[in-house]
């Protein structure tokens, strides 16, 4: 419950949860489609985990830049999470033999948020930082759709793992790059642009519903 990302940002955040490094180090200082990469695409888990003999797999959105070199990228028709999670779902019922890392990335929860959400933004709390406006209410029934949204596609690809029988040799870690798209939350260096979810389940002691207040970073994850 006290995880924190590396950077309020996508790809320096990204790449330090993904070489274990701070941005200053991995070279990634700024976002990958404006021209920042890493110094060393070695350093990626992806080259690691493929001399370790993993098949690596990327199904949507990585945002770490051209240079990752996965074995497989499933391409799905968007990075929206029905998109994303289908594609990911049909990787893994071919029941896979070999030793896999599947990178599962989405476009929810960034902006645009859908602007039919299914809540009635009347009954919503804002986040604390911003004015309870019926306008930030909207905006905030749009982050809970975006949310849903994603958590389905997150669930269909916990059920496939059960389905083919993966699911007890399998990590999983779900978790995000930073905070909110909210003013006072993403690219800010508060708590509230820092602050990320964290939750991880597999073999060998990840069991048992275990809920940790210790202040842990994403590059200690590699």
């Amino acid at each position: 419950r006290r995880c924190f990302c590396a950077a309020p940002t996508g790809s320096p955040s990204r790449a330090a949860l993904l070489t274990g490094q701070s941005a200053h180090s991995s070279g990634m200082l700024g976002l990958a489609h404006r021209g920042f990469a890493l110094h060393d695409y070695g350093q990626h888990l992806v080259a690691t985990l493929r001399g370790a003999g993993y098949h690596t797999v990327l199904a949507g959105m990585q945002h770490v830049g051209d240079g990752v070199g996965y074995d497989e990228d499933l391409a799905p028709a968007s990075r929206q999470a029905q998109h994303v999670a289908a594609a990911a779902v049909d990787f893994l019922d071919r029941r896979p033999e070999e030793p896999f890392f599947l990178d599962v990335g989405c476009s929810e929860t960034h902006l645009p948020f859908p602007d039919m959400p299914a809540e009635d933004s009347r009954f919503l709390r804002v986040p604390d930082p911003l004015p309870d406006a019926p306008e930030i209410r909207h905006m905030m029934a749009g982050y809970h759709e975006s949310v849903r949204r994603m958590d389905e596609g997150h669930g269909k690809v916990l059920a496939a793992l059960d389905r083919n029988g993966l699911t007890d040799n399998t990590l999983v870690v779900c978790t995000t790059d930073h905070g909110i798209p909210f003013p006072r939350m993403k690219c800010n260096l508060q708590d509230s642009g820092t602050g990320i979810m964290l939750m991880m389940r597999g073999p060998s002691g990840f069991t048992g519903g275990k809920v940790f207040d210790q202040m842990v970073s994403q590059i200690d994850i590699f």
